[in-house]
């Protein structure tokens, strides 16, 4: 048998499977006793019947060597923002009613035609507002390392589902770094993929999917899975993710290294270590790195960032009856009401500062085949704060937004011991449409990390 402890990674389950050790219909038992033992606020919602159901289908095609795909069998989890049939969708706020859905969204429905057992939602701030585990619906939404600290946010949840065991891989999405942000704060390997290499719906060409796990072969795998194209996600690439070796050597490669934005959270002291430490690692490896100053942005220009998330958030508040407003998150809803407050014009004038700081910023990164970055400037922060600061509470997203604002890729791994605590992260991007070339990098820098980053303990 197989207990949540030894849930590991999904290519691990996939060769038990293969061995004969266990069956999926084991590893899911073991999925939902975790997901109801959550102890982190982190799982919003499970789907235990459909997923017993579909681990036993699972079961079956292993036992007539008629796998569907590459994590066939493998636990799942998706945020709370998805839509899954008969599953409530609060998109983490009590102002909402959490009516169930009646439609599968696409990444959930790739999942499932490959093979997956879709396990549970996670949790995540109101809208998806905050980059910390704050919900006026979930409440306080806790680290899986150390129970003081967020797990960021807005994927607030996922990280949660993979530490404890309930699945190798957890789904979330990423706006301006939350997928990246969560993950590295709990030790995980991430990556939100160029904009619209996972279908997604509603359409819209400023939000990825992208997933987390504990391996960057995970990363590959699950997005082969996801990968595809969908006609419901206007903006979805055609074709399909393929996973691709890691490269040998780096010879050739322009890499930037960034150390610092100039603005919000300071980056601290191990994390640009770190940093340092893996351009390094990437020299060795033939790359040929060059350190890149200060980004051309102004404090303006990440207010206009700032408010651009706001902006996207504030629809689904107004479109809630007037009478469940005030259910929402007191700092959510400050945020909201001010957007409320701003004219036409003043949006008009924001997205055009945007326009201007995204060229600048791409004309930066442009040289560069991969820029190399802290994933966010601290390694903590405790879990009753929305921030880092609580003057600014996006603060930490610095590093991590202009990958969204560009398309491209952007990808964390686990580098470097973290003292009492998470390991350090660091970021790689890559040009557009270049996914493969990330997760490669990835790779490369996970092999070289010489450490294993022991995850905490969990109950079983």
């Amino acid at each position: 048998m197989i207990t949540n402890r030894e849930m590991g990674t999904g290519a691990q389950l996939v060769a038990g499977y293969a061995a004969g050790d266990f069956t999926p219909l084991d590893v899911t038992r073991v999925s939902i006793r975790a997901a109801e033992a959550d102890q982190l606020n982190a799982i919003a919602s499970i789907d235990a019947e459909k997923a017993l159901a579909a681990a036993e289908e699972s079961t079956r095609r292993y036992q007539h060597g008629e796998q569907l795909g590459p994590l066939d069998g493998v636990p799942i989890t998706f945020k709370d923002s998805f839509h899954i049939t008969g599953l409530p969708r609060w998109h983490g706020t009590a102002v909402n009613p959490g009516a169930s859905s009646v439609m599968d969204a696409a990444p959930v429905r790739r999942a499932r035609e490959a093979g997956m057992i879709v396990v549970a939602k996670t949790t995540m701030p109101d809208f998806a507002m905050l980059m910390a585990g704050q919900s006026s619906r979930h409440g306080v939404i806790r680290n899986a390392w150390d129970s003081n600290l967020s797990p960021g946010g807005s994927s607030s949840g996922a990280p949660g589902s993979v530490v404890t065991g309930v699945a190798p891989i957890a789904v979330g999405t990423d706006m301006i770094g939350s997928v990246r942000l969560p993950a590295a704060l709990s030790g995980l390997a991430s990556i939100k993929p160029t904009q619209g290499r996972i279908a997604y719906d509603p359409a819209g060409d400023y939000r990825s999917a992208g997933p987390m796990a504990r391996t960057v072969e995970d990363l590959e795998q699950a997005l082969a899975v996801l990968g595809q194209h969908d006609p419901v996600d206007l903006f979805a690439l055609p074709g399909r993710f393929q996973p691709v070796p890691p490269p040998e050597h780096l010879r050739g490669r322009k890499i930037g290294v960034l150390r610092s934005v100039g603005w919000g959270t300071a980056v601290d002291e191990p994390t640009d270590r770190a940093v340092r430490t893996q351009a390094d690692v990437l020299a060795d490896l033939g790359a040929q790195v060059t350190e890149i100053p200060e980004l051309p942005v102004t404090d303006d220009d990440y207010e206009t960032v700032y408010w651009f998330m706001i902006y996207h958030g504030l629809p689904d508040y107004l479109g809630a009856e007037p009478a469940r407003r005030g259910a929402v998150h007191p700092v959510v809803g400050a945020m909201l009401e001010e957007a409320f407050g701003h004219s036409a014009v003043r949006a008009a004038l924001d997205a055009r500062r945007m326009a201007a700081a995204i060229e600048r910023v791409r004309t930066v990164f442009a040289p560069f085949d991969h820029v190399l970055s802290p994933a966010l400037p601290i390694r903590s922060f405790p879990a009753d704060q929305a921030s880092p600061d609580p003057l600014h509470p996006v603060g930490h997203m610095g590093f991590a937004c202009w990958p969204n604002r560009l398309g491209t890729p952007a990808g964390t791994v686990p580098v470097a011991p973290g003292p009492g605590g998470p390991p350090v992260s660091v970021q790689v991007t890559g040009r557009r449409f270049d996914d493969a070339g990330v997760l490669g990098v990835l790779r490369r820098l996970e092999d070289a990390r010489g450490f294993d980053v022991g995850y905490p303990p969990v109950p079983e």
